[in-house]
């Protein structure tokens, strides 16, 4: 085999450098279609709603382990959630009771909507319930120690008022302090995955 023979056949294996900017612009028009369409807005509503269910499950998980009162407060102003470790059940932030606080997703806040929830009431106040309390000035529910909580709760959350499919609303059973999250597909409630 001749030396110029083998120079091509080493050359015809790879890519030339305009083959490789054709691929590398058809990439990047492909990315520049998909861009747009893709909103992250949906998913901090999401993320706001999960953190809002966590720290409930939280809550009842500590009460049943701890035994002891676990409050969840809602500071609606601040957007925040908020766990105290209630030892002695006097509803009151004692010296050496734990409290933790989480805010929600940036961007995110609790909100009323103004049609019928999963529960099938239009509610008053982005967070309603048969018997809320009142904790450090904040509304709230008290998880017991037999993971039972306090009230019946429906809790909503958006990043976009504007937006009604960016509303999502967590459920809370008193009985069983089981949690519940729903989000507006633009004409009902609809069960998101656990």
């Amino acid at each position: 085999m001749s030396q110029a023979t083998r120079v091509r056949r080493r050359f015809a294996a790879g890519f030339t450098l305009i083959e490789m900017l054709v691929v590398i612009t058809i990439i990047g028009i492909v990315v520049g279609f998909a861009l747009p369409r893709l909103s992250t807005s949906g998913y901090k509503a999401d993320a706001a709603a999960r953190l809002v269910r966590m720290q409930m499950q939280l809550a009842q998980r500590n009460a049943i382990t701890r035994q002891s009162n676990q409050v969840v407060d809602f500071d609606l102003t601040n957007n925040k959630v908020i766990i105290i470790q209630d030892d002695n059940g006097n509803n009151v932030l004692d010296a050496g009771e734990r409290q933790q606080g989480r805010h929600l997703e940036e961007g995110t806040k609790f909100v009323t909507p103004t049609w019928a929830g999963p529960d099938g009431n239009t509610p008053s106040a982005p967070i309603t319930g048969t018997s809320l309390n009142t904790f450090n000035g904040l509304q709230g529910v008290i998880f017991r120690r037999d993971g039972s909580a306090s009230s019946d709760l429906m809790i909503y959350v958006t990043n976009r008022d504007a937006v009604k499919t960016e509303y999502r609303a967590i459920q809370l059973t008193q009985t069983t302090g089981k949690t519940d999250m729903f989000k507006w597909n633009g004409s009902t409630w609809i069960r998101m995955n656990q």
